[in-house]
């Protein structure tokens, strides 16, 4: 049964390929957790579910929203009188809600996507995503006859767990280490990514490499899209917050010893910019970048979260 801890520790190991299994995983933990320990205060308690996964996760806006839609309900919940055991059957009954709307955008994600794949193409992928993966998924179920290109990725070279899952669709993949982009791009009718966040200015963050990946296919005209539900709409951005920098161990990129003088940079996430990105793929279509500030409600944060979000990015500013 997993628990807050083990979760936690997973998060901060960056054990998950996506923000989707990100945010299922975490539902669960919370709902394993809930009254364990003993707590009549419920809000408290949520609260510090809130702080506990807030302290070790990366900029995966899901996530936060998730955050947020827990802190919106201990606010609500603060003073009231209804008992312990009815706040916790509500908040169960959110957090099933929250995951069954992931779950539906997703799917709607997956046949947009889907559509804009004619049989026999080349589609490329970068990273590991669950969006990117029901859009090839979706095409594969109405038959269309597909080849992949795929790339090793970061953190700990992830893109071979994408290898995998493209090829139990039955879709040829071609493969390379990141470096060969340049090589294995050209041919494509599309590259698709995920994405962990997008700010208001439809800047799109995502693992380390995407940029690299948006430059090639600007260099070869291929069409480079996002795959990405409204969650990931980072409101934060909005009020004028950058999105936090991901930092990870040295260690992950080379056990060799590192000159005094020198250091590792190592850096799970990066921003491509808006230029490059051809549309986003959401839950209520096919937008551009410069559209994803209309579809951001930040008065509708938790104050609350607001509050640690900014003492979250500080402690990010202060690591780098």
């Amino acid at each position: 049964m997993l628990r807050l801890r083990e979760y936690c520790e997973r998060v901060r190991d960056d054990a998950y390929g996506g923000s989707i299994e990100l945010v299922e995983d975490g539902i669960t933990a919370m709902e394993n957790e809930l009254g364990a320990a003993g707590e009549e205060n419920v809000s408290r308690e949520i609260e510090y579910f809130v702080d506990q996964i807030l302290e070790v996760t990366s900029p995966i806006l899901p996530l936060i929203n998730l955050l947020d839609r827990c802190m919106r309900f201990a606010e609500r919940y603060e003073d009231s009188e209804v008992s312990a055991e009815e706040l916790r059957e509500r908040f169960v009954t959110l957090l099933e809600e929250i995951r069954e709307g992931q779950r539906q955008c997703v799917k709607k994600i997956g046949k947009a996507g889907a559509r804009m794949i004619a049989s026999g193409d080349k589609v490329a992928t970068f990273s590991t995503s669950g969006s990117v993966m029901e859009i090839l998924r979706c095409a594969a179920d109405v038959g269309k006859r597909l080849k992949a290109a795929a790339f090793e990725a970061r953190p700990n070279a992830e893109g071979y767990r994408t290898l995998d899952e493209i090829s139990a669709l039955g879709i040829p993949v071609e493969f390379g280490c990141d470096a060969l982009l340049c090589k294995l791009v050209p041919g494509s009718a599309v590259f698709f990514i995920g994405a962990d966040a997008v700010s208001s200015t439809g800047e799109v963050y995502a693992k380390t490499g995407s940029y690299l990946a948006a430059l090639a296919c600007r260099e070869f005209g291929i069409p480079f899209y996002v795959a990405a539900d409204t969650s990931k709409f980072d409101a934060m951005s909005l009020l004028g917050f950058p999105i936090k920098d991901s930092f990870r161990p040295a260690e992950e990129v080379t056990g060799r010893k590192v000159p005094e003088i020198s250091r590792i940079v190592n850096i799970s996430f990066e921003l491509v910019p808006a230029k490059l990105v051809s549309g986003i793929i959401t839950e209520k279509g096919v937008i551009p970048p410069q559209a994803v500030s209309l579809m951001m409600e930040p008065e509708k944060m938790s104050r609350k979260m607001t509050g640690k979000l900014e003492r979250w990015m500080e402690s990010s500013e202060k690591l780098g």
